[in-house]
């Protein structure tokens, strides 16, 4: 079954269209990473350190098979 010119033609556009935008933002992006993930590592090692349990319940900072009750 042949694919249709006009959906492959949409998917390259709508890939083109993704390319540019992240082309355009790129330093915005991975510098919105860079901060999300800073902040982060600075919540987890609050919780560390000064034992903040709540900080330490949360989901990303929760050992595996830990489970709240």
């Amino acid at each position: 079954m042949p694919d249709n010119p006009t959906e492959s033609e949409t998917n390259s556009s709508i890939l083109s269209k993704f390319r540019e935008y992240f082309a355009k933002y790129k330093a915005q992006i991975g510098m919105t990473f860079l901060v999300i993930y800073v902040a982060t590592l600075g919540l987890g090692t609050i919780g560390e350190l000064w034992d903040v349990e709540w900080i330490l319940d949360l989901p990303i900072f929760r050992p595996p098979g830990k489970n709240v009750e």
